[in-house]
């Protein structure tokens, strides 16, 4: 059955194809989710168990090591990198993508993880905290508002923010809302040792008074008649006044307030964990999630008609400032892509029009407009959202889209001209076309399967470029051999039996000359050809290598790190006064200061620091994109001069996956210390470079530890133990829980220390007074010690898959590529002479890439055998695919130049491009080399039969190109797909050309066809 004859026979059928594809593109469009990333799976959770007073040695071998082996027993595990550090096992598990395709089968993964470490829970030490397993730790708070208000406390912004979630969580779509930056809040018991003394009062009792007063205990119950009652003693404390008036006994047995012995004060705690200010005021972050599946931009929408429901409720001076709305930006990017699509069409009609006419550009415009409608309703079927990557794959296949349409339509409309009828033009073309077209489409949709079949994260980031290029590409096969001659039979009216095409144009006529010499000197072409390829490939080495491009988003990140160990105060001091400099800085419409940590990942690109004293980052708002290029090196210079001892690092977001430091040089061995001396070695020659920036490693510096050297001897006679030791200092200088206030739904921890004056100064630790329990006198520490020390360590030891590995890194300057400072630290660190068991091995942007260059790779062979495999077996022969295969080098030719022109470097999405070049080149090949085989299968001289062919396909194949060429060239606005729109726009210019010259030349060599195989 032919199907062409099928559309065109049965109309209504016809019509009601192409209404229902309208009709559900139109559909989609407004009812599909939208993000603007594709939802990235974070294949990672976090597992943190506290061990208070342990070194990083202790916790590395007493909780991070048991841990470990248990995690390692779980197949799905990939990696496991541990972070031991005073006090604290952090241990990041990702898991392998073959194991965790989705979402759901990733939640079966975690419940198998938990299971692991809840068994391996009595394997720790017993004054270990229980393991807790984070598994949300990947979760994008998409709309992302900050809250300040001019004399509000950070409590009262609190409780309006707790009330604000309230009402979000009610929108459908929102999943979470994480509130961040939040107060913790304390009561403060002070007792002086001196006044203690004096009074006869212990210290030890005190806190044991306090911790019985408010103690929730249970008083029993008691049968009264028939029924029973529970007991419930009142006396639990209701205000820091109860606590001051708290009776403590003495020595002697004599009773007094807690007040004339303690100050009480209730305060935020102290030291500050972390803290967040918007624009030079406190704030408190509020960001909120989507739930799967959701579009955000009808939820972001939902919110903020909510926000404006409840308006009145909002206190006055408080204020809800918007710092990032995913549902706006991808609703802009929507439109945009709406925007690009009327270009492209109307690109594509224009240019039609001016080449083939007006019906023409009519019936390929029709085409692609109702490919595009079917495109979108199959991707609202299948649950292919709209976001950068599935909007950027329908405009790189808009062009592509019309190459189908516009060979049938060009043979119909030839056909017509003639005079022959239409019904039987139409069978003849469609019985001529389905094939070689079909064998095209599927060569050009297997370009795209190295994309969408790979594994790892970069592959799953761009997967759906593949599945929506593969769907779009089939459906304009399937309108092109149906609703073309169904339009055609519509449009183009049958010209007089036995008619002639008007007369042949200059044009044309020149191009048969042209192609007429070339055959005759065919190895000339070849030649050049091939030269120009020589030098395409010597030229390869001026070509800039990349991952992904910096995000267009306006935003500048600062990262801000002094030495390891630094009060959180002096953190903040220096980061109050940079917050005044930037305010002031032209170009800058907000500040976000971060103190302590990160903020909430409100992109799936941010990467949040974790708690980090010595850390601050700064979140800037610039007024627009191009701002961002003449503030980083402001920024910097400024940072650099003004705080030596900090290491700051301004930069941009990164688009796609990856993120850190761009260079790291990763050593791993058996020996912490060897380790630190071979980083020190590669941040000297990074540092030497001259033009790098934030140097560092991931060990960060070592810290300074007060250690008193306790005496087994001296202790056991005085009836001290080195616990009892550990909780006197602690009680001292850092306060000891001894109950809660509870306040509403807040359970407010009550803390005993000394006063500021007693904890201040590291020389009093010696005079600070020990309780003994077997005897109850207090003892001076000085008495219990051999010596009081001050010796430095490692603050953080770092393991990954349970080997010891340290990163030395670095970034390059701004203006400057990686990969340069890349190509230049290679040789001199790995010329850098490692012990026996020692290894290098690199990361940052480049281990990164390498990864999913060689994801890409394991599927690259098979997806190449496919595409030879499917000319093969269109031809049925060796000969044709050979030729149409050599053409595929020259696609390197124009990118190398196009590259190099426009100073673009060689990303992974230029990578992409090149594939997909790759199968519209030999697209277009199968064309032209099958039009050559039915011409010579008709009975024309050879020679003749190659001019006139590649005649005869000049203009498809040129419209097919022009077309592709300016409907990707909006992209060249995008930075995401700026490298891979330079790839198709130079390489098929330049090989479309070549391949009308080079083609007829070469199969004029392999088919031996002689210069007298002409017609008389």
């Amino acid at each position: 059955m032919n199907l062409g004859i099928f559309a065109i026979k049965n109309r209504l059928i016809t019509m009601i194809v192409i209404l229902a594809s309208l009709y559900g593109g139109w559909f989609a469009y407004e009812n599909m989710p939208r993000f603007e990333d594709p939802e990235f799976t974070i294949r990672t959770a976090v597992v943190i168990t506290q061990y208070p007073g342990a070194t990083p040695e202790e916790v590395a071998n007493e909780i991070t090591e048991p841990l470990e082996t248990a995690i390692q027993q779980l197949q799905e595990v990939d990696s496991i990198v541990s972070t031991s550090s005073a006090g604290l096992s952090r241990i990041n598990v990702n898991i392998k993508y073959e194991f965790s395709p989705t979402k759901a089968s990733l939640q079966s993964i975690w419940s198998k993880l938990r299971n692991k470490i809840q068994d391996a829970q009595s394997s720790l030490p017993s004054n270990a905290y229980e393991s807790i397993v984070n598994d949300d730790f990947g979760d994008v708070y998409g709309v992302y508002f900050l809250l300040t208000g001019d004399g509000y406390s950070y409590k009262e912004l609190e409780e309006y923010a707790k009330q604000l979630r309230t009402n979000v969580l009610a929108v459908d779509g929102v999943a979470k809302v994480s509130l961040s930056g939040l107060q913790r809040e304390a009561i403060y018991v002070e007792i002086s040792r001196e006044r203690a003394a004096i009074l006869g009062l212990s210290v030890n009792n005190i806190v044991q008074d306090l911790s019985q007063q408010n103690a929730v205990t249970s008083a029993g119950n008691l049968k009264a008649g028939n029924r029973r009652l529970i007991i419930q003693p009142s006396g639990s404390i209701d205000s820091v006044e109860d606590i001051k008036n708290t009776v403590v006994s003495t020595d002697s047995g004599t009773l007094v307030y807690l007040r004339d012995v303690a100050t009480v004060k209730r305060e935020y705690v102290t030291p500050l964990s972390d803290e967040i200010r918007y624009n030079g005021k406190p704030a408190i972050g509020f960001g909120i999630s989507n739930v799967t599946g959701a579009n955000v931009v009808a939820m972001g929408n939902a919110i903020d008609q909510k926000l404006l429901e409840v308006e009145n409720q909002r206190p006055i001076g408080i204020e809800i400032h918007e710092y990032y709305h995913q549902g706006k930006i991808t609703d802009e990017a929507v439109l945009n892509f709406a925007l690009n699509v009327a270009a492209a069409l109307a690109i594509v009609l224009v240019t039609l029009f001016f080449f083939m006419g007006l019906k023409s550009a009519l019936i390929i415009g029709a085409v692609l407009l109702i490919t595009i409608a079917a495109t979108l309703g199959t991707m609202y079927l299948i649950d292919i959202p709209m976001h950068r990557i599935s909007l950027g794959a329908l405009i790189i296949a808009l062009g592509m889209l019309v190459d189908n349409a516009i060979v049938v339509t060009e043979g119909i409309l030839v056909g017509t001209q003639k005079g022959e009828d239409k019904h039987a033009v139409t069978k003849k073309i469609i019985e001529r076309s389905i094939w070689p077209l079909l064998g095209g489409t599927l060569v050009g949709i297997i370009a795209f399967a190295p994309i969408g079949l790979a594994p790892g994260q970069t592959a799953e980031y761009t997967g759906h470029l593949f599945w929506v290029v593969m769907i779009s590409l089939m459906y304009s096969w399937i309108f092109a051999i149906t609703v073309v001659p169904f339009l055609g039979d519509l449009l183009f009216k049958q010209a007089p039996p036995g008619s002639k095409l008007a007369a042949e144009g200059k044009l044309m006529a020149k191009y048969k000359s042209f192609m007429r010499v070339m055959l005759a000197k065919r190895w000339l072409p070849i030649g050049v050809t091939i030269a120009l390829f020589l030098t395409a490939v010597w030229g390869f080495q001026f070509v800039k290598s990349g991952f992904f491009p910096a995000s267009t988003t306006p935003q500048i990140v600062v990262d801000y790190w002094l030495p390891e160990g630094t009060d959180i105060s002096q953190t903040k001091s220096d980061m109050l006064q940079i917050e005044d400099t930037l305010r002031e800085l032209d170009g800058i419409e907000a500040v976000q200061t971060l103190i302590g940590q990160g903020a909430n990942r409100f992109m799936l690109v941010y990467s949040p620091e974790s708690n980090n004293s010595s850390y601050g980052q700064f979140l800037l708002k610039v007024e627009s994109y191009e701002a961002i290029a003449g503030l980083v090196p402001v920024i910097q210079a400024s940072l650099d001069s003004n705080y030596p001892d900090a290491q700051a690092k301004v930069w941009q977001f990164q688009l796609g996956p990856g993120g850190g430091s761009k260079i790291e040089a990763e050593f791993s061995g058996s020996d912490p210390k060897v380790l630190r001396r071979l980083a020190d070695e590669a941040k000297a020659i990074m540092r030497a470079d001259g033009r790098t920036i934030s140097i560092k490693d991931d060990w960060r510096q070592p810290v300074s530890i007060i250690e008193p050297v306790y005496s087994s001897a001296q202790g056991r006679r005085l009836g001290i133990s080195r616990e009892d030791l550990s909780k006197g200092l602690q009680q001292n200088f850092s306060g000891t829980s001894v109950g809660v206030y509870r306040e509403g739904d807040s359970m407010i921890p009550i803390i005993a220390r000394a006063p500021e004056s007693e904890r201040v100064d590291p020389n009093s630790i010696g005079q600070v007074q020990i309780i003994s329990p077997a005897t109850g006198a207090a003892v001076p520490v000085n008495q219990v010690v051999e010596s009081i020390n001050t010796i430095w360590r490692d603050s953080l030891l770092k393991r990954e898959d349970r080997v010891w590995r340290i990163k030395a890194q670095a970034d390059p300057i701004a203006g400057d590529l990686a990969s340069d400072l890349f190509l230049r630290l290679k040789p001199q660190i790995e010329a850098m002479e490692l012990p026996p068991g020692y290894t290098l091995s690199w990361g940052g942007e480049q281990g990164d890439s390498s990864e999913a260059n060689e994801d890409l790779a394991s599927t690259l062979p098979l997806g190449l055998l496919a595409m030879v495999l499917t000319v093969v077996i269109l031809f049925n022969a060796l000969r044709q695919p050979l030729v149409i295969w050599l053409v595929v080098p020259l696609a390197l030719i124009g990118v190398v130049f196009g590259l190099v022109v426009t100073g673009t470097p060689m990303e992974f999405m230029a990578i992409l491009g090149l594939l997909s070049l790759s199968g519209l080149l030999i697209k277009n090949a199968i064309v032209l080399v099958d039009q050559m085989d039915v011409e010579i299968a008709e009975g024309k001289a050879r020679f003749d039969a190659v001019v006139d062919s590649a005649a005869s396909r000049v203009r498809p194949v040129m419209m097919g190109a022009l077309t592709t060429v300016l409907g990707v060239i909006p992209l060249f606005a995008d930075a995401f797909f700026k490298s891979m729109a330079v790839v198709l726009v130079f390489g098929l210019t330049f090989a479309t050309i070549l391949t009308l010259v080079v083609v007829p030349a070469l199969y004029a060599v392999f088919f031996k066809i002689k210069n007298d195989e002409r017609e008389a």
